[in-house]
């Protein structure tokens, strides 16, 4: 939609069907969170109202003892599935750039000849999108697997565009192909990316990832969950009237599982939804309702009795989905006009939940670098994207390494691997361990002096709560804990490059005053030794 709107003529194609309520299975989808940063590229470019509609309030961790009260972790952005955000999206492009984009369904990556620059297209291949354009009589095409891909133009080629009548266009070919030619091919087609397949056969050794971490947990999907009070009772404005709350949703996580882990959120038609994670061994185990009916009280001690047997149903259905496994790649891009975007560029796990935020962004930035282009002809196309690699690909893997520390976090040390690994996961839960802690002083004020604020208010000392986080937090009943660790991080306030360095520089510090107090309680301890013996 970026390059559409700068006068780009945009055609996608998606090896799935489109996505709809009558023809789009939500078994492998859950809530995704968008955050500032992936809120800004959407906003830019596309009016989607489901984004002012389902504001993220705060992430609810939910005790498994009845009477103990939730703690909510401040949040900024939207609760929105992934179903829902790819039909908004769609809607959008349709609305506001019918002339520029269009879609083809059924059709994924199927070759390239990056000499000829044509690309091939099929239903039974795996997963790409493809694009192209006109500028100034000459043909840009390009290939992606998300909801839009781009090619480009020059300033003043708008116009020859919205006429360019004998512009190519995908041509049917036997076995339901199209080919088309490009000069720019935009590779959005996932972790599993058929475009970065191709490049690295075509190119051995430079599009080679490195595996950061396995992708061994898995998930199943559950939706339709009529609401129920003790579910209603989760969330903790719950106790507000109706119209007088803040606008939005919790995601609540339910804590205290021994076999698993369970997280719930409303859905947009006022039933329930969400998932259960576990390893594949406990995925594997579960052959029948009455395995679910006996494991998920055990997941999550917290479900109602009523939805037990409705959660068991729909599990029994629901496919297992394993969550992507991290990898690293140290180029986005290939002479020729060829890029990688998103998780076929830098998979990333939910830990953070970066990996749609950062794939829209990815977009702006790729948009922003076409733009900026002195030119649109071979050369400016790469210079471009060249740019928008070396730029990128840093901040990327600097992502991938604060997720890996949040997930070391949660690691059990694995003494029987090779030195190595369980030095580096146990460097990686140090550094967690330190920053965590000095950051937890400043929450811990943030919340104090919030929690102040409000009495004052509640007394008549100071003017009622303007601010949506205020009103909120005077709403919930528990405890609303302001700016958490890594929120600097999810309200976009800091690049990944920088929050991974404030990380470590807090890390150090706290490494710093844990060594200064260990030499002081063996200095101590070493005195009172030595006057004991001296006695």
């Amino acid at each position: 939609m970026y390059l559409a709107r700068a006068g780009w003529k945009v055609q996608v194609f998606e090896r799935r069907p489109e996505p709809g309520p009558a023809n789009t299975s939500r078994q492998r989808s859950w809530v995704l969170a968008m955050y500032p940063r992936g809120i800004r590229p959407v906003n830019e470019v596309a009016q989607v109202p489901l984004l002012a509609e389902r504001a993220y309030k705060g992430l609810v961790i939910k005790p498994a003892k009845p009477d103990s009260k939730s703690i909510v972790l401040e949040r900024s952005g939207v609760l929105m599935d992934r179903t829902l955000l790819a039909t908004s999206l769609l809607d959008a492009a349709r609305a506001q750039y019918s002339g520029r984009v269009s879609f083809t369904f059924n059709a994924g990556l199927s070759s390239v000849d990056f000499q000829a620059k044509t690309a091939v297209f099929a239903s039974d291949a795996s997963a790409a999108t493809f694009v192209n354009a006109e500028a100034a009589g000459k043909q840009l095409v390009g290939a992606a697997a998300a909801t839009a891909a781009a090619g480009g133009s020059s300033s003043g080629a708008a116009g020859a565009v919205a006429v360019a009548s004998g512009l190519p266009q995908p041509q049917p070919q036997p076995q339901q192909q199209y080919s088309a030619s490009y000069d720019l091919l935009v590779g959005a087609d996932g972790s599993s990316s058929a475009l970065r397949s191709l490049l690295e056969a075509a190119m051995p050794g430079q599009f080679q990832t490195e595996v950061l971490s396995p992708g061994t947990g898995c998930y199943k999907s559950v939706y339709g969950l009529p609401s129920v009070p003790e579910v209603e009772a989760w969330n903790p404005d719950n106790n507000t009237p109706p119209e007088k709350r803040v606008q939005g949703e919790f995601f609540i996580f339910l804590s205290g599982g021994t076999k698993g882990m369970m997280s719930m959120c409303r859905d947009i038609d006022g039933n329930y939804c969400g998932y259960m994670a576990g390893t594949q061994q406990l995925f594997a185990e579960l052959k029948t309702r009455e395995d679910y009916m006996a494991v998920l009280p055990q997941a999550a001690p917290q479900l109602p009795a009523a939805w037990l047997p409705l959660i068991a149903d729909r599990m029994m259905e629901a496919p297992v989905s394993t969550f992507p496994t991290m990898r690293s790649l140290s180029r986005f891009w290939a002479p020729g006009g060829v890029v990688l975007v998103g998780d076929a560029a830098h998979t990333v796990t939910p830990a953070l939940g970066q990996g749609l935020n950062s794939a829209l962004q990815d977009c702006e930035m790729l948009a922003a670098e076409l733009a900026a282009a002195p030119s649109l002809d071979a050369g400016g196309i790469d210079a471009a994207i060249r740019n928008f690699s070396e730029t990128r690909a840093p901040e990327v893997r600097a992502l991938q390494e604060l997720e890996l520390l949040q997930s070391a976090a949660l690691s059990p040390l694995n003494w029987s691997t090779e030195p190595g690994r369980w030095l580096t996961v146990l460097l990686r839960k140090w550094i967690l361990f330190h920053y965590s802690g000095l950051a937890l002083l400043g929450t811990v004020a943030a919340t104090a002096m919030a929690a102040n604020a409000a009495k004052k208010r509640r007394e008549g000392k100071e003017a009622p709560a303007v601010s949506r986080t205020d009103r909120l937090a005077e709403q919930v009943e528990g405890t609303y804990v302001r700016n958490p660790p890594m929120y600097e991080l999810l309200k976009a306030h800091m690049n990944y490059r920088d929050m991974l360095l404030r990380v470590r520089g807090m890390a150090a510090l706290g490494s710093a005053g844990t060594f200064a107090l260990l030499y002081g309680l063996f200095s101590g301890a070493a005195s009172l030794a030595s006057r004991a013996l001296g006695a």
